[in-house]
Protein backbone atom coordinates (compact mmCIF):
# COMPACT_ATOMS: atom_id res chain seq x y z
CA UNK A 1 0.00 0.00 0.00
CA UNK A 2 1.09 3.40 -1.08
CA UNK A 3 1.10 5.61 1.82
CA UNK A 4 -0.21 9.50 0.26
CA UNK A 5 0.57 12.55 1.90
CA UNK A 6 -0.75 16.11 1.43
CA UNK A 7 1.10 19.33 2.79
CA UNK A 8 -0.65 21.84 5.35
CA UNK A 9 -1.71 23.98 2.41
CA UNK A 10 -3.92 21.74 1.01
CA UNK A 11 -4.83 20.65 4.02
CA UNK A 12 -5.78 25.10 4.49
CA UNK A 13 -7.61 24.79 0.88
CA UNK A 14 -9.80 21.21 1.54
CA UNK A 15 -10.91 21.96 4.86
CA UNK A 16 -12.14 26.16 4.52
CA UNK A 17 -9.38 27.70 6.32
CA UNK A 18 -8.73 30.73 5.11
CA UNK A 19 -5.24 32.66 4.47
CA UNK A 20 -5.63 34.78 7.52
CA UNK A 21 -6.13 31.99 9.89
CA UNK A 22 -2.40 31.34 9.90
CA UNK A 23 -0.96 32.08 13.09
CA UNK A 24 2.30 31.06 13.10
CA UNK A 25 4.64 28.87 10.95
CA UNK A 26 3.54 30.75 7.54
CA UNK A 27 6.76 29.59 5.93
CA UNK A 28 6.50 25.44 6.97
CA UNK A 29 3.45 25.02 5.10
CA UNK A 30 4.41 22.46 2.97
CA UNK A 31 4.28 20.31 5.76
CA UNK A 32 3.35 16.45 5.18
CA UNK A 33 0.67 15.02 6.95
CA UNK A 34 -1.07 11.40 6.74
CA UNK A 35 -4.03 11.91 8.79
CA UNK A 36 -6.25 14.78 10.91
CA UNK A 37 -6.70 13.93 14.51
CA UNK A 38 -8.11 15.77 17.80
CA UNK A 39 -7.35 15.56 21.62
CA UNK A 40 -8.59 18.22 24.29
CA UNK A 41 -6.99 15.90 27.24
CA UNK A 42 -3.56 17.73 28.66
CA UNK A 43 -1.07 14.17 27.86
CA UNK A 44 -3.59 13.43 24.83
CA UNK A 45 -0.37 14.45 22.58
CA UNK A 46 1.25 10.86 24.14
CA UNK A 47 -1.09 8.64 21.93
CA UNK A 48 -0.43 10.63 18.31
CA UNK A 49 1.16 9.27 15.76
CA UNK A 50 3.80 10.95 13.47
CA UNK A 51 2.05 12.80 10.23
CA UNK A 52 -0.72 13.11 12.13
CA UNK A 53 -2.30 17.12 12.20
CA UNK A 54 -4.11 18.00 15.48
CA UNK A 55 -7.02 19.87 16.04
CA UNK A 56 -8.10 21.26 19.47
CA UNK A 57 -9.74 23.26 22.30
CA UNK A 58 -6.86 24.53 23.41
CA UNK A 59 -8.18 23.31 26.76
CA UNK A 60 -4.91 21.36 27.34
CA UNK A 61 -3.05 24.85 27.24
CA UNK A 62 -4.81 25.72 30.43
CA UNK A 63 -3.33 25.80 33.78
CA UNK A 64 -5.68 27.38 36.57
CA UNK A 65 -7.56 29.05 33.69
CA UNK A 66 -4.69 30.86 32.24
CA UNK A 67 -2.50 30.06 29.63
CA UNK A 68 0.55 29.07 30.45
CA UNK A 69 3.39 30.14 28.07
CA UNK A 70 6.21 27.60 29.00
CA UNK A 71 3.41 24.57 29.32
CA UNK A 72 2.60 25.21 25.69
CA UNK A 73 5.91 26.21 24.70
CA UNK A 74 7.08 22.41 26.08
CA UNK A 75 4.22 21.16 24.17
CA UNK A 76 4.93 22.42 20.97
CA UNK A 77 8.76 20.90 21.66
CA UNK A 78 6.71 17.41 22.06
CA UNK A 79 4.47 17.39 19.16
CA UNK A 80 7.80 18.71 16.61
CA UNK A 81 9.49 15.71 18.11
CA UNK A 82 6.66 12.89 17.47
CA UNK A 83 6.52 14.58 13.94
CA UNK A 84 3.50 16.33 13.90
CA UNK A 85 3.01 18.56 10.94
CA UNK A 86 0.83 21.49 12.51
CA UNK A 87 -1.98 22.00 14.90
CA UNK A 88 -5.47 24.03 14.82
CA UNK A 89 -6.64 25.40 17.71
CA UNK A 90 -10.43 27.57 18.18
CA UNK A 91 -9.98 30.61 19.92
CA UNK A 92 -12.29 32.14 22.01
CA UNK A 93 -13.87 28.64 23.61
CA UNK A 94 -10.50 28.14 26.38
CA UNK A 95 -8.33 30.69 25.09
CA UNK A 96 -8.61 34.16 23.26
CA UNK A 97 -5.06 34.27 21.96
CA UNK A 98 -2.28 32.68 21.96
CA UNK A 99 1.53 34.09 23.45
CA UNK A 100 3.92 36.24 20.97
CA UNK A 101 6.43 34.11 22.20
CA UNK A 102 4.25 30.54 22.06
CA UNK A 103 3.79 32.32 18.15
CA UNK A 104 7.53 32.96 17.74
CA UNK A 105 8.77 30.04 19.43
CA UNK A 106 6.26 28.04 16.08
CA UNK A 107 7.78 29.87 13.82
CA UNK A 108 11.29 28.88 14.81
CA UNK A 109 10.42 25.28 15.54
CA UNK A 110 8.88 25.28 11.72
CA UNK A 111 5.54 24.00 13.17
CA UNK A 112 2.22 25.70 11.65
CA UNK A 113 -0.48 26.97 14.49
CA UNK A 114 -3.86 27.68 12.34
CA UNK A 115 -6.80 29.42 13.94
CA UNK A 116 -9.98 26.64 13.79
CA UNK A 117 -13.05 28.60 13.38
CA UNK A 118 -15.81 28.67 16.18
CA UNK A 119 -18.07 27.69 13.80
CA UNK A 120 -16.96 24.62 12.39
CA UNK A 121 -17.08 21.14 13.63
CA UNK A 122 -14.16 18.83 13.98
CA UNK A 123 -16.10 16.85 10.72
CA UNK A 124 -16.11 19.64 8.99
CA UNK A 125 -12.30 19.57 8.13
CA UNK A 126 -11.72 15.88 8.94
CA UNK A 127 -14.18 14.33 6.85
CA UNK A 128 -13.18 16.40 3.75
CA UNK A 129 -9.14 16.00 4.50
CA UNK A 130 -9.67 12.54 4.84
CA UNK A 131 -11.78 12.29 1.77
CA UNK A 132 -8.94 13.93 -0.23
CA UNK A 133 -6.19 12.39 1.05
CA UNK A 134 -8.54 8.91 0.56
CA UNK A 135 -9.20 10.18 -3.73
CA UNK A 136 -4.95 11.05 -3.74
CA UNK A 137 -4.71 7.77 -2.61
CA UNK A 138 -6.91 5.75 -5.38
CA UNK A 139 -5.31 8.22 -8.02
CA UNK A 140 -1.75 7.29 -6.54
CA UNK A 141 -2.55 3.77 -6.84
CA UNK A 142 -4.09 3.90 -10.36
CA UNK A 143 -0.82 5.35 -11.23
CA UNK A 144 0.93 2.53 -9.85
CA UNK A 145 -0.91 0.08 -11.40
CA UNK A 146 -0.74 1.96 -14.62
CA UNK A 147 3.53 1.77 -14.30
CA UNK A 148 3.72 -1.16 -13.32
CA UNK A 149 1.91 -2.57 -16.25
CA UNK A 150 3.53 -0.44 -18.53
CA UNK A 151 6.78 -2.10 -17.38
CA UNK A 152 5.10 -6.16 -17.68
CA UNK A 153 4.71 -4.77 -21.17
CA UNK A 154 7.70 -3.05 -21.85
CA UNK A 155 9.68 -6.50 -20.30
CA UNK A 156 7.39 -9.13 -22.09
CA UNK A 157 7.38 -7.00 -25.18
CA UNK A 158 11.13 -7.64 -26.41
CA UNK A 159 11.74 -4.18 -26.78
CA UNK A 160 15.81 -2.99 -26.22
CA UNK A 161 17.30 -2.06 -23.08
CA UNK A 162 18.23 1.08 -24.38
CA UNK A 163 15.10 2.17 -24.80
CA UNK A 164 14.15 2.60 -21.27
CA UNK A 165 15.02 5.66 -21.53
CA UNK A 166 12.29 6.82 -23.27
CA UNK A 167 9.95 4.91 -21.35
CA UNK A 168 10.97 6.39 -18.09
CA UNK A 169 10.86 9.67 -19.49
CA UNK A 170 7.30 9.66 -20.81
CA UNK A 171 6.42 8.64 -17.51
CA UNK A 172 8.24 11.12 -15.80
CA UNK A 173 7.68 13.96 -18.42
CA UNK A 174 11.75 14.27 -17.66
CA UNK A 175 14.71 13.89 -19.87
CA UNK A 176 16.71 10.92 -18.23
CA UNK A 177 20.07 9.77 -18.84
CA UNK A 178 21.36 5.99 -18.26
CA UNK A 179 25.07 4.99 -17.65
CA UNK A 180 26.92 2.12 -16.85
CA UNK A 181 30.25 2.24 -18.05
CA UNK A 182 31.37 -1.57 -17.46
CA UNK A 183 28.72 -2.71 -19.92
CA UNK A 184 29.46 0.55 -22.26
CA UNK A 185 25.72 1.56 -22.07
CA UNK A 186 25.35 5.70 -22.10
CA UNK A 187 21.38 5.99 -23.27
CA UNK A 188 20.15 9.62 -23.66
CA UNK A 189 15.98 10.16 -23.76
CA UNK A 190 14.52 12.19 -26.74
CA UNK A 191 12.84 14.46 -23.90
CA UNK A 192 15.16 17.10 -24.32
CA UNK A 193 18.34 17.62 -22.57
CA UNK A 194 19.94 18.81 -18.92
CA UNK A 195 23.12 19.88 -17.19
CA UNK A 196 25.70 16.74 -17.09
CA UNK A 197 27.48 16.56 -13.29
CA UNK A 198 31.01 15.26 -14.44
CA UNK A 199 31.38 14.29 -10.35
CA UNK A 200 29.14 11.85 -10.61
CA UNK A 201 31.51 9.96 -12.50
CA UNK A 202 34.29 9.52 -9.97
CA UNK A 203 32.20 7.13 -8.49
CA UNK A 204 31.44 4.63 -11.00
CA UNK A 205 33.57 1.01 -10.43
CA UNK A 206 34.32 2.71 -6.75
CA UNK A 207 32.77 0.54 -3.15
CA UNK A 208 29.59 2.59 -2.28
CA UNK A 209 29.13 3.83 0.73
CA UNK A 210 26.49 2.27 3.40
CA UNK A 211 24.21 5.60 3.21
CA UNK A 212 24.25 5.18 -0.69
CA UNK A 213 23.39 1.62 -0.60
CA UNK A 214 20.33 2.65 2.24
CA UNK A 215 19.55 5.38 -0.24
CA UNK A 216 20.20 4.88 -3.64
CA UNK A 217 17.61 7.27 -4.61
CA UNK A 218 18.83 10.86 -4.23
CA UNK A 219 18.72 15.08 -4.65
CA UNK A 220 21.53 16.57 -6.24
CA UNK A 221 22.10 20.31 -6.99
CA UNK A 222 19.57 21.87 -9.41
CA UNK A 223 16.72 19.70 -9.22
CA UNK A 224 18.75 16.91 -10.95
CA UNK A 225 17.69 13.49 -9.02
CA UNK A 226 20.15 9.99 -9.27
CA UNK A 227 19.11 6.44 -8.72
CA UNK A 228 22.46 5.06 -7.94
CA UNK A 229 22.96 1.69 -9.52
CA UNK A 230 24.97 -1.15 -6.89
CA UNK A 231 25.97 -4.30 -7.46
CA UNK A 232 28.00 -6.41 -4.56
CA UNK A 233 28.60 -2.45 -2.87
CA UNK A 234 30.55 -1.69 -5.99
CA UNK A 235 28.39 1.71 -7.82
CA UNK A 236 28.29 0.52 -11.41
CA UNK A 237 25.99 2.98 -12.54
CA UNK A 238 23.19 6.09 -12.43
CA UNK A 239 19.65 6.37 -13.78
CA UNK A 240 19.39 10.67 -13.86
CA UNK A 241 15.99 12.37 -13.88
CA UNK A 242 16.58 16.32 -14.91
CA UNK A 243 14.98 18.96 -13.37
CA UNK A 244 11.98 18.52 -10.69
CA UNK A 245 11.36 21.89 -8.53
CA UNK A 246 9.52 19.57 -5.87
CA UNK A 247 10.24 16.17 -4.09
CA UNK A 248 9.29 13.12 -6.41
CA UNK A 249 5.68 12.10 -5.88
CA UNK A 250 5.54 7.85 -5.07
CA UNK A 251 4.58 6.96 -8.48
CA UNK A 252 7.25 8.51 -9.51
CA UNK A 253 9.37 7.06 -7.32
CA UNK A 254 7.61 3.44 -8.08
CA UNK A 255 8.27 3.48 -11.93
CA UNK A 256 12.22 4.74 -11.24
CA UNK A 257 12.88 1.76 -9.14
CA UNK A 258 10.90 -0.46 -11.86
CA UNK A 259 13.82 0.72 -13.91
CA UNK A 260 16.37 -0.25 -12.04
CA UNK A 261 15.09 -3.32 -11.30
CA UNK A 262 15.10 -3.95 -15.24
CA UNK A 263 18.91 -2.45 -15.92
CA UNK A 264 20.08 -4.70 -12.62
CA UNK A 265 18.08 -7.76 -14.37
CA UNK A 266 19.72 -7.25 -17.69
CA UNK A 267 24.00 -6.42 -15.71
CA UNK A 268 23.13 -9.38 -14.31
CA UNK A 269 22.61 -11.41 -17.68
CA UNK A 270 25.62 -9.75 -19.17
CA UNK A 271 27.44 -10.84 -16.60
CA UNK A 272 26.26 -14.15 -17.06
CA UNK A 273 27.37 -13.90 -20.51
CA UNK A 274 30.34 -12.49 -19.66
CA UNK A 275 31.72 -15.15 -16.87
CA UNK A 276 30.76 -17.69 -19.82
CA UNK A 277 33.07 -16.42 -22.26
CA UNK A 278 35.63 -15.59 -20.08
CA UNK A 279 35.91 -19.09 -19.04
CA UNK A 280 36.54 -20.26 -23.21
CA UNK A 281 38.86 -17.22 -22.92
CA UNK A 282 40.37 -18.34 -19.32
CA UNK A 283 41.01 -22.18 -21.42
CA UNK A 284 42.61 -20.61 -24.36
CA UNK A 285 44.93 -18.64 -22.08
CA UNK A 286 45.89 -21.96 -20.36
CA UNK A 287 46.84 -23.50 -23.38
CA UNK A 288 48.49 -20.39 -24.54
CA UNK A 289 50.81 -20.38 -21.77
CA UNK A 290 51.40 -24.11 -21.37
CA UNK A 291 53.21 -24.53 -24.93
CA UNK A 292 49.87 -27.04 -25.92
CA UNK A 293 48.81 -25.83 -29.00
CA UNK A 294 51.16 -26.24 -31.45
CA UNK A 295 49.25 -25.92 -34.93
CA UNK A 296 49.34 -22.30 -36.35
CA UNK A 297 45.98 -22.79 -37.64
CA UNK A 298 44.54 -24.32 -34.39
CA UNK A 299 45.92 -21.46 -32.82
CA UNK A 300 43.91 -18.96 -34.83
CA UNK A 301 40.88 -21.00 -35.18
CA UNK A 302 40.71 -20.87 -31.24
CA UNK A 303 41.48 -17.03 -31.22
CA UNK A 304 38.97 -16.44 -33.44
CA UNK A 305 36.43 -17.98 -31.48
CA UNK A 306 36.87 -16.11 -28.26
CA UNK A 307 37.36 -12.63 -30.43
CA UNK A 308 40.64 -12.55 -29.54
CA UNK A 309 43.51 -11.37 -32.78
CA UNK A 310 46.67 -12.14 -31.93
CA UNK A 311 49.95 -10.20 -31.74
CA UNK A 312 53.04 -11.89 -32.22
CA UNK A 313 55.05 -11.52 -28.84
CA UNK A 314 54.04 -11.19 -25.46
CA UNK A 315 54.86 -10.21 -22.31
CA UNK A 316 53.24 -12.09 -19.39
CA UNK A 317 51.63 -10.80 -15.94
CA UNK A 318 50.29 -12.23 -12.87
CA UNK A 319 48.53 -10.54 -10.47
CA UNK A 320 46.29 -11.77 -7.25
CA UNK A 321 45.59 -10.45 -4.00
CA UNK A 322 47.43 -11.13 -0.64
CA UNK A 323 47.35 -14.94 0.48
CA UNK A 324 47.49 -14.10 4.20
CA UNK A 325 44.93 -15.88 6.50
CA UNK A 326 42.86 -16.58 3.39
CA UNK A 327 41.40 -19.64 1.66
CA UNK A 328 41.58 -20.94 -1.23
CA UNK A 329 38.00 -20.01 -2.04
CA UNK A 330 38.57 -17.20 -1.09
CA UNK A 331 41.48 -15.86 -2.95
CA UNK A 332 39.22 -17.19 -5.71
CA UNK A 333 36.92 -15.24 -5.19
CA UNK A 334 38.72 -12.02 -4.67
CA UNK A 335 40.97 -12.93 -7.84
CA UNK A 336 37.38 -13.48 -10.04
CA UNK A 337 36.00 -9.86 -8.43
CA UNK A 338 39.86 -8.36 -9.25
CA UNK A 339 39.24 -10.13 -12.74
CA UNK A 340 35.62 -8.25 -13.15
CA UNK A 341 36.85 -4.95 -12.04
CA UNK A 342 39.51 -5.19 -14.76
CA UNK A 343 37.07 -6.36 -17.80
CA UNK A 344 35.35 -2.89 -18.58
CA UNK A 345 39.43 -1.14 -18.50
CA UNK A 346 40.71 -3.71 -20.52
CA UNK A 347 37.85 -4.30 -22.85
CA UNK A 348 38.34 -1.53 -24.67
CA UNK A 349 41.71 -2.27 -25.69
CA UNK A 350 41.49 -5.63 -27.75
CA UNK A 351 44.89 -6.24 -27.79
CA UNK A 352 45.55 -7.13 -24.47
CA UNK A 353 44.61 -10.69 -23.38
CA UNK A 354 43.45 -11.24 -20.23
CA UNK A 355 41.60 -14.08 -18.07
CA UNK A 356 42.19 -16.67 -14.91
CA UNK A 357 45.00 -19.09 -14.88
CA UNK A 358 45.12 -22.85 -13.66
CA UNK A 359 45.70 -21.66 -10.22
CA UNK A 360 43.10 -18.27 -10.66
CA UNK A 361 45.36 -15.97 -10.79
CA UNK A 362 44.87 -12.97 -13.35
CA UNK A 363 46.88 -13.66 -16.09
CA UNK A 364 47.61 -10.39 -18.68
CA UNK A 365 49.77 -11.12 -22.06
CA UNK A 366 50.37 -7.49 -23.30
CA UNK A 367 51.84 -7.22 -26.66
CA UNK A 368 55.34 -5.95 -26.80
CA UNK A 369 54.14 -3.65 -29.38
CA UNK A 370 52.47 -0.97 -27.34
CA UNK A 371 55.34 -0.80 -25.02
CA UNK A 372 58.75 0.13 -24.92
CA UNK A 373 60.05 -2.18 -22.29
CA UNK A 374 59.12 -4.15 -19.78
CA UNK A 375 60.23 -1.08 -17.57
CA UNK A 376 57.58 1.06 -18.63
CA UNK A 377 55.14 -2.30 -18.36
CA UNK A 378 55.42 -2.16 -14.75
CA UNK A 379 55.26 2.05 -14.57
CA UNK A 380 52.26 1.77 -16.77
CA UNK A 381 50.64 -1.04 -14.35
CA UNK A 382 51.06 0.57 -11.55
CA UNK A 383 50.34 4.05 -12.36
CA UNK A 384 47.02 3.23 -14.58
CA UNK A 385 46.17 0.08 -13.58
CA UNK A 386 46.99 -0.82 -9.60
CA UNK A 387 46.18 2.01 -7.97
CA UNK A 388 43.19 2.35 -9.52
CA UNK A 389 41.61 -0.98 -8.94
CA UNK A 390 43.33 -1.56 -5.28
CA UNK A 391 40.70 1.46 -3.93
CA UNK A 392 38.02 0.14 -6.09
CA UNK A 393 38.77 -3.43 -3.93
CA UNK A 394 40.21 -2.20 -0.64
CA UNK A 395 42.72 -4.71 -0.32
CA UNK A 396 46.44 -5.09 -1.42
CA UNK A 397 47.50 -6.56 -4.97
CA UNK A 398 50.53 -7.81 -6.24
CA UNK A 399 52.02 -8.16 -9.66
CA UNK A 400 54.80 -10.47 -11.30
CA UNK A 401 56.29 -9.09 -14.77
CA UNK A 402 58.03 -11.90 -17.05
CA UNK A 403 59.87 -10.63 -19.43
CA UNK A 404 59.79 -10.32 -23.67
CA UNK A 405 61.12 -13.64 -25.17
CA UNK A 406 60.73 -13.81 -28.82
CA UNK A 407 57.79 -15.72 -30.86
CA UNK A 408 54.60 -16.79 -29.48
CA UNK A 409 57.38 -20.12 -27.71
CA UNK A 410 58.43 -17.24 -25.65
CA UNK A 411 55.25 -16.92 -24.05
CA UNK A 412 55.79 -19.90 -22.00
CA UNK A 413 58.80 -18.74 -20.70
CA UNK A 414 57.62 -15.55 -20.37
CA UNK A 415 54.79 -16.54 -17.95
CA UNK A 416 56.61 -18.85 -15.60
CA UNK A 417 59.14 -15.87 -15.63
CA UNK A 418 56.09 -13.97 -14.04
CA UNK A 419 54.80 -16.64 -11.98
CA UNK A 420 58.49 -16.67 -10.28
CA UNK A 421 58.44 -12.95 -10.03
CA UNK A 422 54.27 -12.85 -8.26
CA UNK A 423 55.77 -15.25 -5.65
CA UNK A 424 58.83 -12.91 -5.46
CA UNK A 425 56.49 -9.95 -4.38
CA UNK A 426 53.87 -12.10 -2.45
CA UNK A 427 56.78 -13.31 -0.13
CA UNK A 428 58.00 -10.07 0.39
CA UNK A 429 55.09 -8.74 2.35
CA UNK A 430 54.61 -9.18 5.38
CA UNK A 431 50.78 -9.43 6.54
CA UNK A 432 51.16 -6.48 9.24
CA UNK A 433 52.94 -4.57 6.68
CA UNK A 434 51.20 -4.57 3.25
CA UNK A 435 51.29 -2.19 0.51
CA UNK A 436 48.33 -1.39 -1.64
CA UNK A 437 50.05 -3.33 -4.22
CA UNK A 438 53.88 -4.54 -4.96
CA UNK A 439 55.33 -5.06 -8.56
CA UNK A 440 58.27 -7.19 -9.19
CA UNK A 441 59.59 -7.58 -12.48
CA UNK A 442 61.81 -10.71 -13.50
CA UNK A 443 64.51 -8.54 -15.17
CA UNK A 444 65.16 -6.87 -11.63
CA UNK A 445 65.18 -10.29 -9.72
CA UNK A 446 68.26 -11.54 -8.40
CA UNK A 447 68.95 -14.72 -6.43
CA UNK A 448 65.30 -16.19 -7.64
CA UNK A 449 65.68 -15.04 -10.90
CA UNK A 450 68.78 -17.73 -11.38
CA UNK A 451 67.57 -20.07 -8.83
CA UNK A 452 64.67 -20.81 -11.06
CA UNK A 453 65.29 -20.20 -14.83
CA UNK A 454 64.91 -22.79 -17.05
CA UNK A 455 68.61 -23.25 -17.19
CA UNK A 456 70.22 -21.71 -14.17
CA UNK A 457 74.09 -21.33 -16.01
CA UNK A 458 72.79 -19.60 -18.66
CA UNK A 459 70.68 -17.46 -16.59
CA UNK A 460 73.53 -16.54 -14.55
CA UNK A 461 76.04 -15.45 -17.11
CA UNK A 462 73.75 -13.33 -18.18
CA UNK A 463 72.84 -11.63 -15.00
CA UNK A 464 76.42 -11.85 -14.61
CA UNK A 465 77.06 -9.66 -17.79
CA UNK A 466 73.87 -6.99 -17.13
CA UNK A 467 75.82 -6.82 -13.68
CA UNK A 468 79.33 -6.36 -14.16
CA UNK A 469 79.29 -4.69 -17.78
CA UNK A 470 79.37 -1.55 -16.30
CA UNK A 471 82.02 -1.84 -14.04
CA UNK A 472 84.27 -3.74 -17.20
CA UNK A 473 83.18 -0.43 -19.01
CA UNK A 474 84.45 1.78 -16.06
CA UNK A 475 87.55 0.12 -16.23
CA UNK A 476 88.38 0.13 -19.92
CA UNK A 477 87.63 3.72 -20.14
CA UNK A 478 89.18 5.47 -16.35
CA UNK A 479 92.38 2.39 -16.26
CA UNK A 480 90.53 1.30 -13.22
CA UNK A 481 90.98 -1.36 -10.96
CA UNK A 482 86.64 -1.97 -10.04
CA UNK A 483 86.73 -5.61 -10.97
CA UNK A 484 89.32 -6.64 -9.23
CA UNK A 485 88.81 -4.73 -6.27
CA UNK A 486 85.18 -6.30 -6.04
CA UNK A 487 86.67 -9.83 -5.93
CA UNK A 488 89.52 -9.35 -3.71
CA UNK A 489 87.12 -7.86 -1.14
CA UNK A 490 84.96 -10.67 -1.71
CA UNK A 491 87.56 -13.45 -1.50
CA UNK A 492 88.06 -11.10 1.93
CA UNK A 493 84.99 -11.86 3.01
CA UNK A 494 83.92 -7.75 3.06
CA UNK A 495 86.84 -6.84 5.30
CA UNK A 496 88.14 -3.39 3.91
CA UNK A 497 91.57 -3.71 6.19
CA UNK A 498 92.60 -7.35 4.65
CA UNK A 499 91.14 -5.89 1.06
CA UNK A 500 93.38 -3.04 1.17
CA UNK A 501 96.41 -5.22 2.48
CA UNK A 502 96.37 -7.42 -0.43
CA UNK A 503 95.95 -4.82 -3.06
CA UNK A 504 98.47 -2.32 -1.46
CA UNK A 505 96.68 0.59 -1.19
CA UNK A 506 95.01 2.32 1.36
CA UNK A 507 91.93 1.43 3.13
CA UNK A 508 90.11 4.05 2.31
CA UNK A 509 90.52 3.87 -1.72
CA UNK A 510 88.96 0.31 -1.39
CA UNK A 511 85.65 1.80 0.12
CA UNK A 512 85.66 4.72 -2.59
CA UNK A 513 85.87 1.72 -5.15
CA UNK A 514 82.90 -0.08 -3.30
CA UNK A 515 80.84 3.24 -3.45
CA UNK A 516 81.49 3.80 -7.20
CA UNK A 517 80.49 -0.17 -7.88
CA UNK A 518 77.35 0.15 -5.68
CA UNK A 519 76.37 3.36 -8.14
CA UNK A 520 77.20 1.58 -11.31
CA UNK A 521 75.14 -1.77 -10.44
CA UNK A 522 72.43 -0.90 -7.76
CA UNK A 523 74.13 -3.70 -5.32
CA UNK A 524 75.86 -3.39 -1.57
CA UNK A 525 78.58 -5.51 -1.60
CA UNK A 526 78.48 -5.15 2.43
CA UNK A 527 74.72 -6.42 2.18
CA UNK A 528 74.29 -10.18 2.80
CA UNK A 529 72.43 -10.68 0.42
CA UNK A 530 73.60 -8.14 -2.50
CA UNK A 531 76.80 -9.97 -1.90
CA UNK A 532 75.51 -13.33 -2.54
CA UNK A 533 74.60 -11.56 -6.14
CA UNK A 534 77.99 -10.24 -6.47
CA UNK A 535 79.70 -13.47 -5.69
CA UNK A 536 77.36 -15.25 -8.52
CA UNK A 537 78.11 -12.58 -11.10
CA UNK A 538 81.77 -13.10 -10.06
CA UNK A 539 81.55 -16.40 -10.43
CA UNK A 540 79.65 -16.78 -13.75
CA UNK A 541 82.20 -14.49 -15.80
CA UNK A 542 84.90 -16.22 -14.37
CA UNK A 543 84.11 -19.59 -15.11
CA UNK A 544 81.45 -18.88 -17.49
CA UNK A 545 83.80 -17.68 -20.30
CA UNK A 546 86.50 -20.36 -19.94
CA UNK A 547 83.48 -23.56 -20.34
Amino acid sequence: MVSVMITVRELIQVGGFDESSVLAGADSLENELLNVTSFDSPDGHRWLRSGEFVLTTGFPFLSQQKTCTKQLITLIDELVAIGTPGLAIKLGRYIEDLPEAVLSHATKKAFPILSFPMDKAWSDVIVPVVQYINDKQRIELDRTHAIYERFHHFLTGGAPISTLTDLLSDILAAPVSIHVPQHKWKWDSSFGSFPRDDSLDKRYGQRAPIRLIQEPLSRQKEGIHVRWLIHNQIVQGTIIIGQRERDLYAWEKVAIEQSAALLSLEMQRQRAIQETFQRFRNDFLQQLVSGQIFSHEMLMRKADEVGWELSDHYIAMLLSTSPHDKTGMELWQENHHFLNALHSFFSSNGTILYGLDQENRVLLLVPKSILASTESLSQWLQEQCLKTFTKQLDQPVFAGIGRYHPEREGIVRSYREALVSLQTALHSASPANAASFRVKSYHDLGLERIMYAVDPATEAQAFAEECLGKIQSYDREKNGQLLQTLQVFLQADGNYAEAARRLYVHKNTIKYRIQLIREWTGLNAENGHDQMLLRIAITAHVIGHRL
